[in-house]
């Protein structure tokens, strides 16, 4: 089998973008033009020219990789959807860039190049691509953009061949699942989409009439809302982010006084949805389908994140915001429905795995409310009735420190994110670490590997019941009011940021790790038994069915979530769904 790199090399221009478009909004603009391909064999094969030129049945049962397939080969299927080139059964088609951020290295081509062969990449070719047409560009810059291309797919094979025995087989068919339910598209309505891009349009007009700067300067400029406060008399804040409690009581005090306060904020509240309601319309096309992107192992966790733009689908606003619910506009033609569902109370369960907490995982097992097991534990709660009917208020205050204690966080923070009163959080963390004695051993055994790493100069790693490894690199450490605090340089984008490392912050990486390669592994089975996934977020999957196979469906996901993976049989998962006819949640 020979293994070829292909690098297409397509006009694009700031309205012509799949950053603005997503992939088949881009490929299907009126200006769209993919003037070039470059492949590259391991067995010496290199070709750069008009990918219509090309004979494609080179590819017939080989290997193609490409350092973006989600572009590339989204391209691939669409021009030969239009007729553009022929369709050829290639045997598999990878993403180096996902190979390159499972190892921890940068995504970017550039970057990634940069750290394995300490190699220098110019991108100003592509810079100087932008707008230009191929038969617009002369002869010198034709050879240039010819080399450019061409050195693409070398690097790509390169980098391949360099690091592709890290990447287990599990992880390719993991990244390639991913691709396949991103080309799917998500169906949206598109009646509701235009009803809502007005209502936010004329929220946006409501709030800009009442800045009094309007005219004058920019409507988010601090300058100007600054000199507004000191023509009243009022100091303004140091910060306007909804995040910030000072912020908060500052609006309060002033906001109702003064209209124009909570314009501000609102405005950039109202333009930020606007923007997304934007993508959704740029990015969905003729078939009454939005192709947006998510991204393999776009965290150090090996989580999936956005892929960039103004549009997150792993962080949708839950419920309504100034008179639209974006959630709503994923919804399926008639005659099909929507099977949601989604992992329940997972990283609760991994962590009970992770601290080897055998009872915890027993109860869990047999319960059919986990917070009751733990309340329980903890002692608030020995009634024989329905947890959740008799005791609301218990089982609530249950679930916040469940979820909020499990990763070492002191009281003042958890009072912070609790809206408990300091004493209360204090006596409830406390209760956590009294009651959960093997997940503060967990703490403090992770913090002691951290400080063993750095006192031996060896790397940090953390092997997963999955066999993925988790690796922090070489620990470096500082004094921080006479004390050490340990770090690890994670790569984020093109650089290493440092992260600070202790026992709880490894203990929620681990756990979210382990949820995710469980996850991981649920999602590749519903795909093996045929169901139709259109997207997932965090531990949530959604099935696009007909309506007459819904009921079918969602036992079938149920089941299958349900179930847990083959090298972690003694973990207790449980699956929660529903059929509805849009998305929500």
């Amino acid at each position: 089998m020979i293994t070829f790199a292909v690098d297409f090399e397509s006009y694009y221009d700031k309205s012509c973008s799949i950053t603005v478009l997503g992939p088949l909004g881009y490929f299907s603009h009126p200006d769209f033009d993919a003037y070039m391909v470059s492949v590259v064999g391991d067995n010496g094969y290199k070709w750069v020219g008009d990918p219509r030129e090309f004979d494609w049945g080179m590819l017939e049962g080989n290997r193609v990789l490409s350092h973006n397939a989600a572009f590339d080969e989204t391209l691939y299927l669409f021009g030969t959807k239009k007729g553009w080139w022929s369709l050829v059964d290639y045997k598999e088609w990878f993403c180096t860039a996902d190979m390159v951020a499972h190892c921890g290295l940068p995504r970017s081509l550039k970057n990634s190049s940069a750290e394995l062969f300490d190699l220098e990449v110019s991108k100003e070719t592509r810079d100087s691509m932008l707008g230009k047409r191929w038969e617009d560009m002369d002869d010198d810059f034709k050879e240039e953009v010819e080399e450019y291309a061409l050195k693409d797919s070398e690097l790509c094979l390169q980098i391949w061949e360099e690091i592709e025995d890290q990447w287990p087989d599990s992880e390719r068919t993991i990244s390639n699942v991913n691709r396949r339910i991103v080309q799917r598209g998500i169906p949206i309505d598109t009646n509701l989409l235009k009803t809502q891009k007005e209502t936010i349009a004329l929220k946006l007009f409501e709030t800009e009439k009442n800045i009094p700067w309007k005219d004058n300067y920019p409507l988010l400029s601090r300058k100007a809302f600054n000199e507004e406060c000191r023509k009243l008399g009022i100091t303004p804040p140091e910060s306007l982010a909804l995040t910030d409690d000072a912020a908060n009581k500052w609006i309060d005090k002033y906001g109702d006084q003064y209209l124009w306060i909570k314009s501000v904020r609102d405005f950039r509240r109202i333009n930020a949805l606007k923007k997304k309601l934007d993508s959704f319309d740029y990015a969905t096309l003729s078939d009454g389908r939005f192709y947006g992107g998510c991204m393999y192992f776009g965290a150090h966790t090996g989580r999936w994140s956005g892929s960039g733009g103004n549009l997150n689908l792993q962080n949708l606003p839950r419920g309504e915001m100034f008179g639209v619910t974006l959630r709503h506009l994923i919804k399926p033609k008639e005659g099909h429905k929507l099977v949601v569902a989604d992992l329940s109370q997972i990283e609760v369960r991994t962590l009970a795995w992770l601290s080897e907490d055998q009872q915890a995982l027993e109860e869990i097992k047999e319960a059919s409310d986990i917070y009751e097991v733990f309340a329980r534990r903890f002692g608030l709660w020995e009634g024989d009735g329905v947890f959740s009917e008799e005791a609301p208020d218990i089982r609530y205050k249950t679930k916040t420190m469940v979820l909020g204690c499990g990763y070492g966080v002191g009281f003042k923070r958890f009072a912070s994110i609790s809206g408990m009163s300091e004493k209360e959080a204090e006596e409830c963390v406390t209760m956590y670490r009294n009651y959960m004695p093997k997940v503060v051993r967990l703490w403090n055994k992770l913090t002691r590997s951290v400080h063993l790493c750095y006192a031996n100069r060896t790397p940090f790693k953390y092997e997963l019941p999955s066999g993925r490894v988790l690796d922090y690199g070489y620990i470096q450490a500082s004094l921080v009011n006479g004390r050490r605090e340990y770090y690890a340089k994670i790569f984020k984008g093109a650089k290493r940021i440092p992260m600070k490392l202790w026992g709880g912050l490894v203990a929620e990486n681990l756990s979210q790790a382990l949820a995710r390669d469980v996850f991981a592994s649920i999602l590749v089975r519903l795909e093996e038994a045929g169901h139709k996934i259109i997207l997932h977020v965090h531990d949530e999957v959604v099935i696009e069915c007909k309506e007459k196979e819904a009921d079918k469906v969602l036992q079938d996901t149920l089941s299958i979530m349900s179930s847990p993976p083959s090298w972690i049989p003694e973990l207790p998962i449980q699956g929660e769904g529903k059929i509805v006819n849009q998305y929500e949640k």
